[in-house]
């Protein structure tokens, strides 16, 4: 998306090359505050932090399971929203909920600001950028005083860090995930991805508790070298790590990302309820992580 902003007219306008499905929130979470005055603030942050796991989670099978239901219930909300604003071409997108990720908009300020004429929101592929505006393969002209970008993002596994395992040359997209967080064959490397449809830090936290019993592992029979060994002759069917989503840039990182298989150890979940507890149960020791001394 190109936001444009033209200053004289205290009007800015996002210009968007598709549209994205959007959620409206409070700011403010009643039911957080409210807890926090009768509970002791430990067990009402763990309530709150459950509540908004389920109904995250809720939303996105919803969506998968049934993606025009969803979209009739968001875009019900958002015409109630936007009333006399509403078009179908600025705030439709061509593809399913959670297809790609949603937008929260807080208290609805996005468009309480589009209501009240003080933003907008224009859809097409652009033409030409102009010293005063942007024109687009339409026509249409859109003034600018200011423009700024917003470039399209582009992954890159380990930072792009050179990683050799005895002088050769290690390629993640030939290697498999393993738990979520390492690699088939590679010792003593963890990687950490968050989730799609979910808050980053939820798989971060899950995969750091995994790792530090590893660790303990380690420590526990002096080994300096742990690996996820798979047999190169009996590799499982191969998969995209993100099945399901349309995103561009997903789509672009397919030839540099690790493998996935249908089934654990050896995939990458975007199901932070299933990750929390394979990676709770599962032992340390299950015959695939090899520690060497």
């Amino acid at each position: 998306m190109v936001p444009a902003m033209a200053d004289k007219a205290a009007h800015v306008t996002m210009l968007q090359r598709t549209p994205t499905w959007y959620i409206c929130m409070p700011s403010r979470d009643w039911m957080a505050n409210v807890l926090r005055k009768v509970l002791p603030g430990r067990i009402a942050h763990r309530l709150v932090r459950a509540r908004n796991v389920l109904l995250a989670d809720r939303m996105f099978k919803k969506s998968r399971r049934d993606p025009q239901k969803m979209a009739d219930w968001l875009t019900k909300r958002l015409k109630a929203d936007l009333g006399s604003k509403w078009n179908e071409k600025d705030y439709v997108p061509p593809y399913g909920p959670w297809e790609q990720r949603m937008c929260l908009v807080p208290d609805s300020d996005m468009f309480k600001a589009i209501v009240a004429g003080k933003a907008s929101v224009v859809t097409g592929r652009i033409k030409t950028v102009e010293k005063d505006g942007i024109v687009l393969e339409d026509g249409t002209r859109v003034p600018a005083d200011c423009i700024v970008t917003a470039t399209g993002l582009k992954l890159a596994v380990g930072g792009k860090i050179a990683v050799s395992v005895d002088g050769q040359k290690v390629d993640f997209s030939d290697r498999y995930w393993y738990r979520n967080c390492m690699f088939s064959n590679v010792p003593n490397v963890a990687g950490l991805f968050g989730y799609l449809n979910a808050s980053w830090t939820l798989r971060v936290d899950v995969v750091a508790s995994y790792l530090v019993r590893v660790i303990e592992q380690m420590q526990a029979w002096g080994a300096r070298k742990v690996t996820p060994v798979m047999d190169e002759s009996a590799r499982p069917e191969a998969e995209g790590i993100f099945a399901g989503f349309s995103s561009g840039y997903l789509d672009r990182s397919g030839s540099i990302t690790p493998k996935n298989a249908p089934e654990s150890p050896w995939r990458i979940n975007q199901d932070y309820l299933a990750d929390r507890r394979e990676l709770a149960e599962a032992p340390v020791d299950d015959g695939i992580l090899k520690f060497e001394r």
